[in-house]
């Protein structure tokens, strides 16, 4: 497993959280003091740790066992509590309407198209009525896209750019497909959010989705 060996090297074993994470729970918190989340690829538990130490109610789920073996230990070291699962994303061993809201930071689009359409087809199961996902999907404006040796609109191969060798392929979302793929949500709100150099190079082109699942009971919550 790619990922696994990544890790087992000591690699992506990430400590502190991303910052875009930590303003969402922030904000989410304030409207929901009893939040519950789930993270996709939680990976070492960066995010994790950082909610459970907010007193998140906090589950993740990662393909890595080594990955989650290290973020339990993390966890137990700051007697903190998550739960946290070895498994795959497409199949979310989890209930349906459970969480408020479901992360995912660059986890999905390590997959396949077609299994990204399998996980949010989850994602949408265990979200409760009104539920959030918040998102990070790389854009096929990407360098790594324009670079990589062999592209595809399904899953790409042959990564060359500088920090992206490891990863033995990526999924690179257009404005089209960011659409169609979240479809199934009520609400969908998606920025491009690109990275350029003095020399108009693009650097980095990620898109940040928002997306709501229909509420049946009340009216949708306001945008985070």
């Amino acid at each position: 497993m790619e990922w696994d060996k990544i890790y087992q090297q000591g690699k992506q074993l990430n400590r502190y959280p991303f910052s875009d994470v930590v303003s969402l729970i922030f904000k989410m918190k304030q409207a929901k003091p009893n939040l519950k989340v789930l993270e996709l690829g939680c990976g070492a538990g960066n995010n994790i740790v950082f909610m459970a130490s907010e007193s998140v109610s906090v589950a993740g789920i990662d393909i890595s066992q080594t990955a989650i073996d290290f973020a339990k230990s993390r966890l137990q070291q700051l007697n903190l509590h998550a739960e946290l699962i070895a498994g795959d994303f497409c199949v979310l061993p989890w209930q349906d309407s459970t969480f408020d809201l479901v992360i995912d930071r660059s986890a999905l689009n390590c997959s396949p198209k077609k299994q990204i359409q399998q996980a949010l087809t989850e994602v949408i199961r265990v979200l409760k009525p009104g539920g959030c996902l918040y998102s990070s999907i790389y854009s096929d404006l990407h360098p790594a896209y324009i670079t990589a040796k062999i592209r595809s609109e399904e899953f790409t191969k042959g990564i060359t750019l500088a920090g992206y060798q490891d990863i033995d392929g990526l999924y690179f979302a257009s404005k089209n497909d960011i659409t169609s793929l979240f479809s199934e949500f009520e609400t969908l709100e998606a920025t491009l959010n690109t990275s350029v150099s003095l020399e108009e190079e693009v650097l980095s082109a990620t898109w940040s989705i928002t997306a709501f699942k229909a509420d049946i009971d009340q009216d949708r919550p306001a945008s985070y």
